[in-house]
């Protein structure tokens, strides 16, 4: 008999946690964190010698508190592929950073990032490893760069677990590999099972549109983005429709631009971002970023939710410049400063509260799968029985789902345990 236990991403996104414990080994897939909540929250803890953890992808709600185990002494294998040790090295040590800066004491230290560091255990996409038993397979997901599905054949039982997944094509990456061997059991991320994305190639040429607008009246227009993934796509946009303006590029995306490019057989195209980052300038200093804002300009920075990073800079010397404008390229969850702005027309945080004057937009450039492409992987796959994570409507699209005929369930925290 299999246990699933679901530690985290209960009806709600972030924390991602699942162990399989097959009674032969003890698999972790995923341990991360709620990052918008103050302190950060993380999953039910998991007790016991774990034999191996499998990370989806370098998202800190999916490996933001890995390093627990090492600090409590019950450290392991990380398996992930390649990008996804320096990627998570890179966040993770900004995220020390950011929880010292706010005075929250985490349960890790930067000496138990650099031991789950060290651990990580680089595999390739459609090549198989065991541990003990379990045979595993990760394949593309197609959310960020690295980003698996893995698939474990316990043999008993075939347990697919998406991770983060989107099954549509972007500038940046490929879509995710639906075509999979036969699935017992789908573990099914849900971020965006109630609603569609925008169509991309729209968003586009609006970005652009917004973009050129806002330089033809002398503005500076500030692009919010996440700096894995986000704001690489974004520059391969402005590439495709012909940068012909200053471009500048601030913020922890630098360090992970860079990484990124060099795994270059992970993005659609090899030559892609070499192409964009011709002209592209990189921020190196609060001096530059003084001199740069007295020009038009593009500037891409993060974060993507206004809660820290250059892009706070930035809007507190342009907020009130009616000719400049602020483009928001990720969802802003509840609560975020980018969220309130949204909501309300001001910039608040800690240390300010600011009425913009810019014009602000949002714009989808989600790297999930909307809800018909989730209805239709999950179709694809057809497996036996569904179980639906990360998500705030998870109830409801399990129900959904129910309806269509398939068998499956939404975990909760008095419901978290099932034997299959």
């Amino acid at each position: 008999m299999i246990q699933l236990s679901f530690n985290g991403a209960l009806s709600t996104v972030g924390s991602s946690a699942v162990l399989v414990d097959t009674g032969v080994e003890k698999i972790l897939m995923d341990y991360g964190t709620k990052i918008q909540e103050t302190p950060p929250k993380f999953p039910i803890p998991v007790h016991g010698k774990l034999d191996a953890i499998l990370a989806s992808h370098s998202h800190l709600d999916h490996i933001g508190g890995i390093p627990i185990f090492y600090a409590n002494g019950n450290g392991c294998p990380v398996f992930a592929v390649d990008i996804t040790k320096p990627l998570s090295e890179l966040l993770l040590s900004d995220s020390i950073k950011i929880s010292r800066d706010e005075g929250v004491e985490l349960p890790f230290t930067k000496n138990d990032v650099e031991a789950a560091i060290k651990n990580f255990v680089p595999i390739r996409y459609k090549s198989s490893f065991k541990i003990h038993k379990t045979v595993i397979t990760a394949f593309d997901a197609g959310h960020i760069p690295g980003s698996c599905q893995f698939l474990l054949d316990t043999g008993e039982k075939t347990i697919l677990y998406t991770g983060d997944i989107r099954t549509t094509p972007t500038r940046l990456l490929e879509k995710a590999d639906t075509n999979l061997p036969k699935v017992d059991i789908l573990v099914t991320e849900s971020t965006y099972a109630d609603r569609e994305h925008a169509e991309r190639k729209k968003q586009e040429k609006e970005l652009v549109g917004t973009i050129r607008d806002t330089l033809a009246v002398d503005g500076i227009c500030l692009i919010a983005g996440f700096a894995v993934g986000r704001i690489d796509e974004l520059l391969l946009v402005l590439n495709h429709y012909g940068i012909d303006y200053p471009v500048f590029v601030d913020g922890m995306a630098k360090k992970a631009i860079t990484i990124i490019n060099q795994h270059k057989n992970l993005l659609r195209t090899r030559d892609g971002l070499d192409n964009a980052l011709k002209k592209v300038q990189y921020v190196a200093s609060e001096r530059m970023r003084k001199r740069i804002i007295k020009d038009p300009c593009v500037i891409l920075s993060t974060s993507g939710m206004l809660s820290g990073g250059p892009i706070v800079w930035y809007l507190k010397q342009l907020f009130d410049k009616k000719n400049c404008s602020l483009v928001l390229t990720s969802y802003q969850v509840e609560g975020t400063p980018g969220r309130v702005l949204l909501e309300t027309g001001r910039f608040i945080t800690k240390e300010c509260d600011l009425e913009l004057q810019m014009f602000v937009k949002r714009f989808d450039f989600s790297s999930h799968c909307g809800r018909s492409e989730l209805f239709e992987y999950i179709r694809k796959v057809n497996p036996e029985k569904v179980f639906c994570v990360h998500g705030d409507h998870t109830e409801e699209f399990a129900a959904e789902l129910r309806h269509k005929g398939f068998d499956a369930t939404a975990p909760i925290a008095n419901n978290r345990i099932f034997n299959v």
